[in-house]
């Protein structure tokens, strides 16, 4: 409205002479004008009314697949830890069974160095059957062998109990009371020096 009052103006100041007629027209024209005009403001209003809810949409559906995507993340994140505790519990679990098989190879070490030993003495054959059992593998000299420190003898007796002990598979009283023995002697060494 106020371009249609400010075409008024100018056509007052330059067309007094013009009839009513031409003026009439004129506004017509400029009535014309400004509507089209109106009419194309209101349609690009239209399209950006209609981008804009796009644009909304999208932004939904973007941060909806973030949500997504960062549960995706979290799920695989725990899922991955809990794969960890496992592999760190099956690698405790292969280095118990790895000294475990060390003390049976040990065991056997030792009585086949006994069975020669006897054999060679010529030692009758009961003798050695006599000497088969597990208590009397080790001669209580050979569990602490190459501990170095008061630490590293605590590890060694706990994890020789661990193997030994009656209770277990490999468990056995006697060689158990000879690790005893042996430790009580190494720790009074330890602690003396």
């Amino acid at each position: 409205m106020a371009e249609l009052e400010e075409s008024l103006m100018e056509l007052n100041e330059e067309k007094t002479e013009e009839s009513p007629e031409d003026v009439k027209k004129w506004l017509f024209q400029e009535q014309v004008r400004i509507q089209a005009r109106r009419d194309e403001l209101m349609e690009f209003n239209h399209e950006l009314m209609n981008l804009k809810a796009e644009l909304e949409q999208e932004k939904s559906k973007l941060e909806s697949m973030e949500k997504t995507i960062k549960k995706r993340y979290d799920d695989n994140e725990i899922f991955i830890e809990k794969k960890l505790k496992i592999i760190e519990n099956a690698y405790r679990q292969l280095d118990v069974d790895r000294k475990a098989l060390e003390c049976e190879r040990l065991n056997f070490e030792h009585e086949k160095s006994k069975y020669r030993r006897q054999k060679m003495s010529g030692s009758s054959r009961s003798n050695v059957h006599q000497y088969s059992g597990a208590s009397d593998a080790y001669d209580g000299t050979s569990f602490f062998r190459g501990v170095d420190s008061e630490l590293a003898l605590r590890k060694r007796y706990k994890d020789l109990l661990k193997i030994f002990h009656p209770d277990n598979k490999y468990g056995d009283t006697k060689t158990l009371i000879k690790i005893q023995t042996e430790y009580e002697s190494l720790r009074s060494r330890y602690c003396e020096g």
